[in-house]
């Protein structure tokens, strides 16, 4: 709305820092909560990887790929590098670190195939 309707930019880069910084935020105190074991460490059985966790639909929380679509998109509206961008960036900064922190990947339960 902002672009639209010319409104000063530190309306825009003002939210844009505080979400931001949220991410920054979130990601310094949460982290990742699992770790993958290496090639080497898992058994013949267990050799699957965070790709077939997240094409089963078990690993990123639901909606973070759409989080992400829509604020790319938001991002391509606006202009990859005007002001009122930032926002958006900032929000997919956010959203991509919220998949990351809460995802969960099953460690010794039985993975359906």
């Amino acid at each position: 709305m902002g672009a639209w309707t010319s409104a000063p930019n530190w309306l825009a880069k003002g939210p844009a820092i505080v979400v931001g910084g949220l991410a920054i935020l979130l990601l310094v105190t949460r982290g990742r909560r699992h770790r993958f074991k290496t090639y080497d460490e898992l058994d013949s059985s267990e050799n699957r990887g965070w790709i077939a966790f997240e094409l089963a639909g078990k690993g990123t929380p639901p909606g973070s790929y759409l989080l992400g679509f829509f604020s790319f998109l938001t991002i391509f509206l606006t202009g990859f590098q005007t002001p009122y961008a930032m926002l958006a960036w900032a929000g997919l900064a956010l959203s991509i670190v919220w998949g990351v922190v809460n995802a969960q990947y099953p460690v010794d339960d039985e993975f359906d195939q």
